[in-house]
């Protein structure tokens, strides 16, 4: 007798109405830890090629892969959250001092400059200043420890998520579309598959240039003297996760605070030594090779969705939207085959 669900469904309404509610309470009380469960679902996506290495020990590849992908991105980020904390309430606490020390350093390292140029600096750097410490100073510190708490605890959550995505996931999906008829379910793997890939290409593109990025950018700011080096290598992680960003957004800073420390000479080897091991490795091989094999959409797309993603949801809107946006674009990519197949037909 074949399966019929609309029958099924038909017979066991009460069973779906009460699989429904709880759910939807699940899905309630788990709100909280919605970017937990995002992060781990992009960090399976991360380690997926990892685990396929160890063929049918699927358990310790899965928990390789886990600790690959999730360890190097906490200890980045957390390392860098904590400088980054230390550096806003040290900046709160010693206005005056920063502001004499960033006046007297304009004063030494800025005299061949023309009058009208060092004066302009000056001004600018005090106008900035006289924004940021005010901004800093009336941060609410509860409100922060809160907020980093719960990312603290979200971050751990992505780890037993990515384990058993990686080690259960293909499972799971399976057993949901095998509850479909045939037809409808050739066609949903299809769709499935499709969409599977473009977002692998994103997902895997994107962690693993910004992993290489951060881990090249730490170990160069650190050799070249730069302070807080690990907060700024997790600021070329972040700023990597968008293809127009990338390194360039702390590269190019920190080659004007090496102007005013050592000058225009060492400012210049800077720029050269950290573009050619931070940006080139990661922008010009890692992320064409992986994104351009993988997965087939517009650059221009990915930086939107993961631009308007942020905005909208922070962490989990981030990582989100490029999903949304690969599916979209993974079931318009079906559609059009299947309509350019009917009409070579016809």
């Amino acid at each position: 007798m074949d399966y019929d669900p609309g029958r099924w469904s038909g017979e066991h309404k009460s069973i779906l109405i009460l699989a429904l509610a709880a759910v939807c309470m699940t899905a309630y009380y788990a709100f909280p830890f919605l970017d937990g469960i995002i992060l781990g679902s992009v960090f399976a996506y991360v380690g997926r090629p990892i685990r396929n290495r160890f063929g049918r020990r699927r358990r310790l590849g899965s928990l390789v892969a886990a600790i690959c992908v999730v360890v190097p991105i906490f200890l980045m980020l957390g390392l860098g959250s904590l400088e980054v904390a230390g550096q806003i309430i040290a900046l709160a606490k010693n206005q005056e001092a920063l502001r004499s020390w960033i006046g007297f350093l304009l004063q030494q390292t800025a005299d061949d400059l023309p009058l009208w140029i060092k004066e302009g600096l000056i001004s600018a750097l005090e106008n900035a200043f006289g924004l940021i410490g005010p901004l800093a100073t009336s941060v609410p510190i509860l409100q922060i420890g809160r907020l980093a708490s719960l990312g603290i605890i979200n971050f751990l959550i992505s780890f037993p998520i990515c384990y058993f995505i990686l080690l259960d996931g293909e499972a799971f999906v399976g057993s949901v579309i095998s509850l479909l008829p045939d037809g409808e379910m050739r066609i949903l793997e299809r769709y499935i598959e499709r969409i599977d890939r473009i977002l692998g290409g994103i997902y895997i593109g994107t962690v693993y240039t910004s992993i290489v990025g951060s881990l090249i950018a730490a170990l160069t700011f650190y050799l070249f003297g730069i302070p807080r080096p690990i907060a700024l290598a997790s600021i070329v992680f972040i700023a990597g996760m968008v293809p127009v960003l990338t390194s360039w957004v702390v590269i190019l800073p920190l080659a004007v605070y090496r102007y005013f420390n050592v000058g225009l000479e060492g400012a210049l080897f800077f720029l050269v030594i950290s573009s050619a091991l931070i940006y080139l490795p990661s922008e010009l091989f890692i992320r064409p090779y992986i994104v351009s094999t993988r997965s087939s959409m517009h650059p221009l797309l990915v930086m939107l969705s993961f631009f308007g993603g942020a905005l909208v949801a922070g962490i989990g809107g981030f990582f989100l939207a490029p999903a949304v946006m690969g599916a979209i674009n993974g079931i318009y990519q079906v559609q059009r085959e299947d309509r350019a197949l009917s009409e070579a037909i016809e």
